[in-house]
């Protein structure tokens, strides 16, 4: 076996460098590479749900626990006022632990449309999480209806790994957990998307074609993290106004707190140092400005456009 010595190896790599910069006595050429091309990938294919009920006794995966699994009829789940169509409710939650302060695990819940459209979205929550919320996949625009589960998506929601039991003490009381902290940070993505995978084959017969994830906010953050550190398990990021660094923005909610209480004109109601005349001074100038970028004067701004 041949070994290339390092310093052998830093000589090659300085005459290549050299080389290709036009270094040599000849006036090398620089030959810029191809620009590079997206991947062409093939239309995902919609399927129909195969089994539901039966998931809850029969899906197996490391770790994990369902707790339920049903099949809910048309119109039971509505989305500002509106029928969500046929679809299997799934909860469970994965990697049950006792923690510093309490006992811990990630809680979730699936809901797979009857009539799939191949594709798989997972509904990154907002704020601290800590709870699981209904798993429609609302993408942050276009309508109440323009959700990922009524167009056809198998969505999944989770708590990232903590819920109300360790937040009684404080919404974020669930840091003085060390695991907690690193599934609100990341991991419980890292968790949840092959088992969320897995339990699409289960239930459909075969996997999603396409995978997306998306959320505003701290779902923003936890999108572009996914980015970065899971980037292989899906084919697009769906990213809202994420919140990039947390320490900073509890600072800001700290000191925006602070002056709001000393505009107050109640002891102890941060609210109370505007009034009612102030604030529609404001909201009659944000739709002075931003009222028609929708297309209609109505008295809302429903545009992206329009939002600070």
């Amino acid at each position: 076996m041949q070994v290339v010595r390092p310093a052998a190896a830093a000589s090659l790599l300085v005459t290549t460098l050299l080389s290709a910069c036009g270094g040599g006595d000849g006036g090398g050429i620089v030959v810029n590479p191809p620009a590079p091309t997206l991947p062409q990938l093939s239309e995902a294919k919609s399927g129909t749900l195969r089994t539901c009920e039966a998931l809850a006794a029969q899906f197996s995966f490391d770790k994990t626990q369902l707790n339920s699994s049903t099949l809910v009829n048309s119109g039971v789940l509505k989305v500002a006022g509106k029928d969500i169509g046929e679809h299997c409710l799934v909860t469970g939650n994965m990697h049950q632990r006792a923690g510093v302060n309490g006992n811990y695990a990630i809680g979730f819940e699936m809901r797979m449309p009857k009539n799939w459209n191949g594709r798989f979205f997972y509904q990154a929550n907002g704020g601290s999480d800590g709870n699981v919320n209904t798993a429609t996949g609302d993408n942050g625009g276009g309508g109440p209806l323009n959700n990922a589960l009524n167009m056809g998506f198998a969505v999944i929601s989770s708590d990232a790994g903590h819920n109300g039991a360790q937040n009684a003490a404080g919404i974020n009381n669930f840091g003085v957990d060390p695991q907690a902290r690193l599934d609100y940070g990341y991991q419980a993505v890292g968790k949840l998307t092959p088992m969320a995978k897995s339990l699409i084959t289960a239930a459909y017969g075969r996997a999603a074609d396409r995978s997306y994830i998306g959320g505003c906010s701290n779902g923003g953050r936890h999108t572009m993290v996914a980015a970065s550190r899971y980037a292989a398990d899906y084919d697009g990021f769906l990213v809202g106004n994420a919140g990039f660094n947390l320490p900073l923005a509890a600072t800001a909610n700290i000191a925006g707190y602070q002056k709001y209480q000393s505009l107050a004109s109640k002891p102890g109601d941060a609210g109370s140092g505007f009034s009612q005349d102030e604030r529609a001074t404001v909201v009659k100038a944000v739709l002075g400005k931003c009222d028609a970028l929708d297309g209609a004067v109505d008295g809302r701004c429903c545009t992206n456009a329009g939002r600070s």
